[in-house]
């Protein structure tokens, strides 16, 4: 390869990099909004956690766990993608007692990037 292309190859991939980089950094799911929302009390236990997110989910790769302040799981249902809105994740839950309890979601998205998080909320 002569050094005129060789030098057109370099700033080619330069460019390309350039461009496409910032876009893929930011294709991660992001959790926009939650039921129960994070950090919140709510009088009663609510019938289902219901999680949105900023990309639409895989649903075989996408859950969520929900657990007591003892760690002890609140739930044995699996989660599941809005059929409607693949941007939602929902998990229905049976009627929890007074105490605070924790969200631990994992996503991933169809580009195979994978999130997760967690956040806590309160029963009265």
């Amino acid at each position: 390869m002569n050094i005129n292309t060789h030098k057109l190859l370099v700033r080619a991939v330069a460019s390309a990099a350039f461009v496409f980089l910032p876009a893929l950094a930011l294709a991660h799911g992001k959790l926009e909004s939650a039921t129960p929302a994070p950090g919140s009390t709510v009088e009663t236990s609510p019938p289902s956690l219901r999680l949105t997110f900023n990309e639409n989910l895989e649903s075989s790769f996408s859950t969520i766990k929900l657990v007591d302040s003892s760690g002890t799981p609140a739930t044995r249902e699996k989660a599941t993608v809005d059929a409607s809105n693949p941007r939602v994740l929902s998990l229905a839950v049976p009627k929890l007692a007074s105490g605070s309890y924790t969200v631990q979601w994992a996503v991933m998205t169809p580009d195979a990037h994978k999130t997760k998080g967690t956040y806590t909320f309160a029963v009265k």
